[in-house]
């Protein structure tokens, strides 16, 4: 069985900034280590905007645990109202491949 990744893409509602989505950082990660099968979760912005919230899971069945959770707690609580909710769009897909670092490795 491959991991899962989840690949959230969404802009800013017109009144949030970007200080107020990395002061969620805490919350989320406080969540995200609660959740069975979390792996990993970075968070980027790219210069016109658009953010990528990109999360890795054990499998898919622990990404769509994760992600209806998600929507029931303080961190989603704290991240959703910060968001365009038209802009935002949610992929799941499996890993066919992952490398990781050799010093990471071992």
């Amino acid at each position: 069985m491959s991991n899962a990744i989840e690949i959230v893409t969404f802009n800013l509602n017109a009144t949030a900034t970007k200080e107020q989505v990395l002061a969620t950082t805490p919350i989320m990660q406080v969540f995200l280590n609660q959740q069975p099968g979390f792996l990993y979760r970075s968070l980027s912005c790219d210069e016109q905007g658009l953010w990528f919230d990109i999360v890795y899971w054990e499998n898919q069945q622990a990404a769509q645990a994760g992600g209806e959770a998600f929507m029931k707690s303080a961190a989603g609580a704290a991240l959703m109202p910060l968001i365009d909710a038209a802009s935002c769009k949610m992929r799941h897909m499996d890993a066919l491949s992952a490398v990781l670092a050799d010093s990471l490795a071992a």
